[in-house]
């Protein structure tokens, strides 16, 4: 008895893997692209104090983290969308990205 309850605890108290049998799960990815993210909009912030605005450098690792993280957004806001499933948030949802993507492309 003792040690059927050891064990419980031990698998209550065990940290969740956040890799899946076929691999990465759904949230490790976003969480591996969001770093990507980060590590570009760094990259661009140093390259940036580097050469002083000399370089398109910088400006092109900042415009990849920043397409990084509007991703990013877009796919938390789809499973928030998906999961409550009204209309209305819905057609919101496909008038934000699509201004958010038109938009980009047009300032790039």
């Amino acid at each position: 008895m003792a040690n059927q309850q050891e064990n419980k605890e031990k698998t209550q108290t065990s940290p969740k893997k956040h890799y899946s049998k076929r691999g990465l799960s759904f949230n490790s990815m976003l969480a591996l692209i969001a770093y990507i993210g980060i590590g570009c909009i760094a990259l661009a912030l140093i390259l940036a104090l580097i050469f002083k605005g000399n370089s398109h450098l910088p400006q092109a690792f900042n415009a990849v983290g920043q397409v990084i993280a509007y991703i990013i957004c877009m796919i938390l806001a789809y499973t928030w969308v998906k999961s409550h499933k009204q209309i209305a948030w819905i057609v919101c949802y496909v008038i934000f990205v699509v201004t958010i993507v038109v938009l980009f492309i047009l300032t790039i």
